[in-house]
């Protein structure tokens, strides 16, 4: 009688149902997988290597072959996350139509538009949420996202760049940077000026101090516009310098973002043929699309996100929208995320996106403040008011994840800083601190990001002029210019204390930040300082003070 072994069974079994054989070599798990592929079969063997790279932090993986039709991986994935364990859904491969199987697409859902449809969408919104939502809710019960790239060569290429986004560096301080650009809303000058301040609200109270943040704004009336000729060129320059975040606001389409649109002219920001531009060496930043359409993933064309996802410098993933978004529940989304981020536990970005999407739809106690700012703009000035929980599940449907779900969020570690709060003897500003570790301690005493060191002078009318445009570049760069010093010292692991010089010309309200990084650690801390002037009877009492001492 001819004996097989079971280790043969399990590999034809494995082959018959379609499971890559990186579910099932070696031992069965005794628990159920937590993250389930959907692969097309020529991207199996590559995709072993992603298999591999997460099961050593971890996760129990099962891939599939993906089913002929969109219901038929529902029940799929609905079957497997029978065991209880499944929490992440990764799809690997482009949109296609239903197809026959063993080709490289996987097709996408499609719901009803209720609601985005009155703003001038599409009747039907291209998603992939219906797969990650277990109890037909609409709201997702698993973190999914989606690698739509189209060959071999791409999919390797990435699995890279995700391995070394998330192994150690020396080059660390772009874990500190987030970069937004802006475009104006185009709503009317009441609710543009009522979205631009609650960005502003959101990140300068609830983005912490450590942070360092940028703002590209297309409206030529702010001082956070550079020159609009060049509008693209710093766009992408604030991209390829490394972030946690690359941020755009404002309109968009399934292949370009909106034009900066001057009184005379408009200027491009970025779009599929400017993407080659795109080369960011350390840092790939998340780049989160607040935009319409940029994750159109079922357009004939590759969307905005997608072909910046396959470039070898572009974004390590994507979260945007594959139709028509709107201002009031994508800032409820904005603020869910952002409060998830630096204050949150999650570790994944699929977890993030997965958690803001609840939140956002369910309503939380999280900033409540501000939650209900963004509220009553939304009964004030949407056109449907009355549609507003309507929206904010819409907006679970048609933002996606362009990327890795498993993908480990940056998170610097923090630094613990005190600052003594009366300028010491000779214009010194005392500075201390517990170091968790030996390294490089980098100081800044610099304005807070609501400051300027230089206030701008206000613009009332558009000047075309060369000279006016080349001012404008000028003025954008001192709005960035918040640092007035800079020390760097190298401290052993335990208590340090060190001194920066008080310029004369500081005043006010000031934030001490600190960055220590040696080759395995990155950790960034801040704290708040007023800057008085003190006469020469109060300087001879602080003076007095410190001998004593």
């Amino acid at each position: 009688m001819l004996r097989v072994s079971g280790s043969l069974i399990l590999i034809v079994t494995a082959a018959i149902l379609g499971f890559s054989p990186c579910s099932v070599a070696g031992e069965m798990p005794d628990v159920g997988p937590d993250t389930l592929v959907v692969c097309p079969a020529p991207f199996q063997q590559v995709m072993d290597k992603w298999c591999d790279y997460r099961k050593q932090q971890g996760h129990v993986i099962k891939m599939i072959t993906p089913p002929l039709s969109v219901e038929a991986l529902k029940q799929t994935i609905q079957t497997v996350a029978k065991s209880g364990s499944l929490k992440h859904v990764l799809i690997v491969g482009d949109v296609g139509e239903p197809r026959a199987r063993n080709t490289l697409k996987v097709p996408t859902d499609f719901v009803k538009a209720k609601v985005n449809v009155l703003f001038g969408s599409d009747p039907e919104i291209a998603t992939d949420n219906p797969y990650a939502d277990l109890n037909l809710d609409g709201l997702p019960e698993l973190s999914i996202g989606r690698i739509p790239l189209d060959t071999v060569a791409e999919i390797d290429n990435y699995i890279e760049r995700i391995i070394k986004y998330e192994s150690p560096s020396g080059k660390q301080a772009w874990q500190r940077r987030i970069n937004f650009i802006a475009g104006v809303g185009g709503f009317g000058s009441m609710i543009d000026g009522l979205i631009e301040q609650t960005t502003k609200t959101i990140i300068t109270d609830l983005v912490p101090g450590e942070y360092e943040t940028s703002m590209t704004y297309g409206s030529w009336c702010s001082p956070f516009c550079p020159d609009p000729r060049r509008f693209s060129e710093v766009a992408i320059s604030r991209f390829n310098e490394g972030c946690l975040f690359w941020i755009y606001i404002g309109h968009g389409n399934r292949t370009a973002l909106d034009r900066v649109r001057m009184p005379d002219r408009s200027h491009l920001i970025l779009d599929n043929q400017t993407v080659r531009k795109l080369n960011c060496i350390e840092g790939s930043p998340i780049a989160l699309f607040l935009a319409c359409y940029t994750g159109a993933m079922d357009h004939p064309v590759d969307c905005l996100a997608e072909t910046m996802l396959r470039k070898d410098g572009g974004p390590i993933a994507a979260i945007c929208g594959s139709r028509v978004t709107m201002p009031y529940a994508m800032s409820l989304l904005s603020l869910e995320m952002v409060h998830e981020y630096f204050h949150g536990e999650v570790k994944t970005l699929g977890e993030l996106t997965l958690l803001s999407k609840r939140r956002m739809v369910k309503g939380s106690l999280n900033n409540l403040q501000y939650r209900e700012m963004i509220e009553g703009m939304g009964q004030v000035f949407s056109p449907t008011p009355q549609l507003l929980e309507l929206e904010r599940l819409e907006h679970a449907q048609l933002i996606q994840l362009i990327g890795d779900p498993l993908l480990r969020l940056k998170r610097p570690k923090p630094l613990e800083l005190q600052v003594n709060r009366i300028p010491l003897l000779g214009n010194q500003l005392q500075i201390s601190g517990v170091s968790p570790v030996a390294g490089d301690l980098m100081i800044e005493l610099a304005y807070p990001r609501d400051r300027f060191r230089e206030r701008p002078r206000r613009r009332v009318k558009y000047d075309p002029s060369n000279d006016s445009l080349v001012e404008y570049q000028r003025t954008y760069e001192k709005t960035h210019d918040l640092v007035w010093v800079t020390k760097t010292i190298s401290v052993e692991s335990g208590p340090f204390k060190t001194t920066v010089p008080i310029d004369a010309e500081i005043r006010g309200d000031c934030i001490v930040r600190g960055m220590l990084q040696c080759e395995n650690h990155f950790s960034i801390g801040s704290a708040s300082v007023e800057i008085q002037k003190i006469n020469r009877s109060h300087q001879a009492e602080v003076q007095t003070q410190e001998i004593i001492k």
